[in-house]
């Protein structure tokens, strides 16, 4: 079976804990039609409490972990359109989201132990439109005959007090392992 990964964008909204900690993006200041990437070398920022790593490198002038944004262009394809959702916004209209470039973690962070139940997902327009098209760092998804078994997993780890992995989820951002080719997609909502 022929697997492709890729580095590429995932983009984030809401992680909501039992003790109603909420991430909306919306507490972050942002002037319209922009991003913040840790140019500033701050190693993160918060939204609700929670804390979202970030390591930028001056070197490269490129970044890993978390970045938050409001771009929202969705039509330009390739590494120029870093920090747009495939949407176009956040989640239920939200105007802020978080962007993850997770290579080669991407790491969240509570003041205190806690349980995450749930957060929204998407693909950014990059990732989004580099597996739907190919362009130089990837092929089009499924091949020319849309039956290669490509696909894209998110793999969310949980940690206990000590640091150790407690729970693995998968979720699949694009998956085109079905025998029915009509069954393949690409994330393209907030999920």
């Amino acid at each position: 079976m022929k697997h492709i990964y890729m580095a590429v964008l995932a983009t984030f909204f809401v992680f909501n804990a039992i003790a109603q900690s909420v991430a909306s993006f919306d507490d972050l200041t942002l002037a319209p039609g922009s991003y913040w990437n840790g140019s500033d070398q701050s190693g993160s920022f918060k939204s609700g409490g929670i804390t979202f790593n970030n390591s930028y490198s001056t070197d490269y002038q490129s970044w890993f972990g978390f970045a938050y944004s409001n771009q929202t262009d969705v039509t330009t394809a390739g590494y120029t359109n870093l920090y747009s959702a495939i949407t176009g916004q956040g989640f239920n209209g939200s105007a802020n989201y978080a962007v993850c470039y997770s290579v080669p973690t991407a790491r969240v962070g509570y003041a205190v132990p806690t349980k995450t139940t749930g957060f929204y997902v998407t693909n950014s327009t990059y990732a989004y439109l580099s597996m739907k098209n190919g362009d130089a760092w990837a092929k089009k998804f499924g091949g020319d005959t849309g039956n290669d078994p490509d696909y894209f997993k998110l793999l969310i780890e949980g940690l206990d007090d000590n640091g150790l992995p407690v729970d693995t989820v998968s979720f699949y951002l694009a998956d085109f392992r079905f025998a029915d080719n009509s069954k393949d997609y690409i994330l393209n909502q907030w999920t």
